[in-house]
């Protein structure tokens, strides 16, 4: 009879946190379909000019400088070596083929889903960037969705590692605060609309669950 119980809780608790990721995904996929239909292609930008325009008064030297040495981390040069590092780790420290070959395909298949979208949408950047080399199109926001996907990572591997609980919470939170950190400071750089970076933030969101639920299909199809 207790068994039974447990069971039941068991199942409960499941299905509670299927609906609770499922209800994550599809309202993230909406609003990134609103912001692409509304803002992009209706060229909405109401909400961009609004941001710009509060933001201006927090613009500084320092704070520029600051922005510039902050968004580093979220472009190809921190990036690309942080993904072959991560991979290397697992697969020769760890003994952890598999979840080296995980890390590979979502910083593989994230790239290309990036910019096939921008190809797609071809929206243009903003017409007064405090950084003058930023090339390519603006949405959906490459660094915001590229920092939200690896350290997105980062936290589902510390929540599949043996370590102290406080430890991996202040992670979990320091990644998400820095992911933001990243993401806002392309806005502040006028190199990105907000729209831009939230966009990418939700695009993360769908594209991550897409990625983590399809290579733990995959897995256990392997196990079988």
């Amino acid at each position: 009879m207790e068994a039974q119980k447990e069971i039941t809780k068991k199942a409960k608790g499941i299905s509670l946190r299927l609906l609770i990721v499922g209800g994550i995904f599809v309202l993230s996929l909406l609003v990134f379909w609103f912001i692409a239909d509304e803002i992009v292609l209706e060229n909405d930008n109401v909400l961009d000019t609004y941001v710009f325009q509060h933001l201006s008064s927090i613009v500084s030297p320092k704070m520029t400088k600051l922005m510039l040495f902050i968004t580093f981390f979220g472009s190809s040069y921190f990036l690309f070596p942080a993904y072959i590092l991560l991979i290397l780790y697992f697969l020769f420290f760890r003994r952890d083929r598999k979840l080296s070959l995980d890390v590979a395909a979502v910083g593989i298949t994230s790239t290309i889903i990036l910019f096939s979208l921008k190809a797609i949408f071809h929206r243009h950047r903003p017409l007064d960037p405090v950084v003058r080399t930023v090339n390519g199109f603006s949405f959906p926001s490459g660094h915001s969705f590229s920092s939200f996907t690896f350290f997105g990572l980062l936290i589902f591997i510390l929540w599949k590692q043996q370590m102290n609980s406080r430890l991996r919470w202040v992670l979990t939170f320091f990644f998400i605060f820095f992911a933001c950190c990243i993401s806002f400071s392309r806005v502040y750089l006028h190199v990105h609309y907000a729209s831009d970076v939230v966009a990418g933030f939700f695009l993360c969101l769908v594209w991550l669950g897409i990625s983590l639920w399809m290579l733990n299909q995959f897995d256990r199809k392997q196990n079988v």
